[in-house]
């Protein structure tokens, strides 16, 4: 069998092996998740470049991941994060597809101002993906004063202003782009939501009944809808093949039970 993966730290309580063998399963193909010390890291990645045919990365290592790779797709490199890594004759190469996600899971819907919380590799893919949407003004927050100046510069970059996410911020969407609400306390991030004014709520975040956040607005897209296009999409990379989403999100929903 073709082996799949998931790397990074906390991984024990993912539901990516549930919604990747969904469908794998057909394919050939088995997922299994794997929690990397950062000191293991290269260890780690040089292992899988000969067992593996592709895996994905998450927290804390979408951006650190990119030394270790061969080559990066171009919206990954525009983004500085890659979650997606696809193993060919013993190359790595990178793809983003949070990005794709996100803009998948939003097409139609129009966004021009947008706040965002955090300012990691999810957060970036997050302001490219709506800034391709549309969005031209952002308010951003994060806990580090370096990483939330670094994320605005990154902003700035694209072609569109961003500022400290104010109180009485007015914005089309709130996107929560840490893991506050699924492995963490999700306190600040409610009143930071309750202080502004926003249409539409992404929360990257899931848990079984869904996150707090994405509950108390009148409308949201779920971080299990996120979760699950991102891993079709993933698995397109890797195998050719455009994977049944329904059934992707039955699996998970089942391990969430």
């Amino acid at each position: 069998m073709d082996l799949y993966g998931l790397i990074g730290k906390p991984v024990k309580r993912s539901l990516s092996p549930a919604i990747h063998n969904a469908v794998l399963k057909d394919l050939g193909g088995v997922y299994a998740s794997f929690e990397i010390e950062e000191s293991d890291i290269v260890l780690a990645v040089n292992g899988l470049r000969v067992l593996a045919k592709g895996f994905n990365v998450t927290i804390p290592y979408k951006e650190s991941i990119m030394r270790l790779l061969d080559r990066t797709e171009s919206d990954a490199l525009n983004i500085g994060a890659v979650n997606v890594v696809k193993v060919c004759n013993k190359k790595l190469i990178g793809y983003n597809t949070d990005y794709m996600a996100i803009e998948s899971l939003l097409k139609g819907v129009k966004v021009k101002t947008a706040a965002i919380i955090g300012a990691g590799g999810a957060a970036r893919a997050a302001a490219y993906a709506l800034f391709r949407l549309g969005a031209r003004e952002f308010f951003v927050f994060n806990r580090s004063r370096q990483r939330l100046l670094e994320f605005i510069n990154y902003i700035n970059g694209l072609g569109a202003s961003a500022e400290a996410l104010k109180p009485d911020a007015r914005a089309d969407v709130f996107l929560n782009a840490t893991p506050m609400g699924m492995y963490y306390d999700d306190s600040q991030l409610i009143e930071l939501f309750k202080a502004g004014s926003y249409d539409m709520v992404v929360d990257l975040a899931y848990s079984p009944n869904g996150t707090r956040l994405s509950r108390m607005a009148s409308k949201a897209v779920d971080g299990l809808s996120v979760l699950v296009e991102q891993a079709a999409l993933s698995i397109k990379i890797w195998t050719g093949v455009d994977v049944d989403r329904k059934k992707m999100k039955e699996a998970a929903a089942n391990a969430l039970s």
